[in-house]
C-alpha cells in the first residue's frame, strides 16, 4: 500500500470497471470501448494474458496503465524478441496529483522485466512526457510528418460546407474492386502482405516490426478504426500495398503500412489514391524512411514544411517516440540488442502501424 493506493496487475475481473475509468479517456459508448479493450489487451497474440497496471483504492480502481504488444525482430541476425508499449494510461481526476501515473509505470518494470526486452513509447504528450522522462526513457526520435494535399480543396471542404455536406461529399468518393493493377479493398490480405513484406529489400540489421500472418489476421481487427487496404498486383502477384487510416469525412488519410518487393509499386498505388480524389490530405510518418521512398514521396508531393504540416506543430507540437530497456535499475548493456543501441533512431525501422491507437 502507498498512501492509501495498491498498485497491481490487471485482471480480467476488473475489465468492467477499467473500461468505466476509460470512457472518459476513449470516449465513445462503453460496449463499443469493451470490444476494443479486448481486441486489443486480451486478444493480442504477443501475450498470455491482459497487460495492464491497476491502482487501487479501497478495491476500487482509480487508475490504469495499459501495455501493448508486439514482437519485433533483427532480419539479418534472425533474432526475435518482444516489445511493450505503454498507453491508454489514466488517473480518476479525484486520484491525481499523487504520483499514481509513475508508480503504475515502476510496477510494470518490475513485472514485464522477465518476457519483454523493450519498452516503445509512441504517444507521449506534453502532459505525460515529464513523466516518462523521470521513469528513465529517453528520445529516440522526433514524431513529424510529411503531409500532401491540395490547399483549394481542403479550405473549401473546411470553411465553405456545413458538417452535413462535407459527409454528403465523401460519401462513395472511395470505390471498392480491381482497377487495371491496383486492388482497392476494405479487407487486409494476411497471406499476401506477409509475402511483400518477405519479399521486399531491406536493410536486414535494423531493429524491424515482425509481421507475419498472425500478426495481420490480428492487427487490422481494430474496429475503432477504418482502414482501406491498396494492392499492386502483377501477373496476378502482390507486389506491393499501402494502409491508409480514414478520418472523418475523408478529410486526412494516414499511411500506417506500406511495404513492397518490387520498385516503384508505393508510388504507383499512391498516385492513384492522389489522382482518384480518395482523402483530402495524406499523411505519413517522416522517420526511418528509405532514401528512394523519401525521394517518391517528394516527388508526387509529400512536404514536412508545408502550412498544414506547420499548422499541426503549432497546435500540437512536436513529441518524441521515447524508448527504455524493461529494467527496474539499467546498466549500459540493456540499451544494446545484438550490438545495435535502441537509442540510436538509425537502428530502427518504424512505421506508423507501430502506434498502439493505429
Amino acid at each position: 500500500m502507498q498512501s492509501g493506493y495498491e498498485i497491481g496487475l490487471y485482471r480480467p475481473e476488473l475489465l468492467s470497471e477499467v473500461v468505466m475509468l476509460l470512457n472518459d479517456f476513449w470516449g465513445g459508448d462503453y460496449d463499443h470501448n469493451v470490444s476494443y479493450f479486448q481486441w486489443k489487451y486480451h486478444d493480442n497474440p504477443y501475450s498470455d494474458r491482459a497487460l495492464g497496471i491497476v491502482a487501487l483504492q479501497k478495491g476500487r480502481v482509480v487508475g490504469f496503465r495499459g501495455y501493448f504488444a508486439s514482437k519485433w525482430h533483427i532480419p539479418e541476425q534472425d533474432r526475435r524478441f518482444l516489445i511493450l508499449g505503454p498507453g491508454d494510461t489514466y488517473v480518476d481526476p479525484e486520484h491525481r496529483m499523487a504520483g499514481l501515473s509513475v508508480k503504475m509505470g515502476g510496477r510494470a518494470m518490475e513485472e514485464f522485466e522477465s518476457g519483454y526486452q523493450v519498452f516503445f513509447n509512441t504517444s507521449a504528450s506534453q502532459k505525460s512526457l515529464p513523466g516518462y522522462l523521470r521513469m528513465g526513457f529517453v528520445p529516440l526520435a522526433d514524431k513529424t510528418f510529411l503531409k500532401r494535399y491540395n490547399i483549394v480543396n481542403l479550405f473549401f471542404k473546411k470553411y465553405f460546407l456545413t458538417e452535413k455536406k462535407r459527409a454528403e461529399a465523401s460519401e462513395g468518393r472511395i470505390k471498392f474492386g480491381t482497377f487495371g493493377d491496383i486492388i482497392v479493398s476494405e479487407d487486409p490480405r494476411p497471406e499476401e502482405m506477409s509475402s511483400v513484406i518477405c519479399d521486399r529489400k531491406t536493410d536486414g540489421n535494423m531493429i524491424t516490426l515482425f509481421q507475419n500472418e498472425k500478426f495481420f489476421h490480428w492487427r487490422f481487427n481494430n474496429r475503432k478504426n477504418r482502414y482501406i487496404f491498396y494492392y499492386l498486383r502483377k501477373e496476378n502477384i502482390i507486389k506491393g500495398y499501402v494502409v491508409i487510416l480514414i478520418s472523418d469525412n475523408n478529410w486526412n488519410g494516414y499511411i500506417v503500412d506500406y511495404a513492397e518487393s518490387c520498385d516503384r509499386a508505393l508510388k504507383k498505388i499512391l498516385r492513384y489514391i492522389i489522382q482518384n480524389n480518395h482523402v483530402d490530405m495524406l499523411t505519413i510518418l517522416n522517420v526511418s524512411l528509405n532514401e528512394s521512398f523519401y525521394e517518391s514521396l517528394k516527388d508526387i508531393g509529400f512536404r514536412a514544411d508545408n502550412l498544414m504540416a506547420k499548422r499541426e506543430i503549432k497546435k500540437h507540437g512536436i513529441f518524441p517516440f521515447l524508448i527504455r530497456p524493461v529494467k527496474s535499475h539499467c546498466i549500459e548493456n540493456d540499451w544494446f540488442i545484438e550490438g545495435l543501441d535502441i537509442r540510436a533512431i538509425r537502428n530502427w525501422n518504424i512505421k506508423w502501424i507501430c502506434h498502439d491507437a493505429f
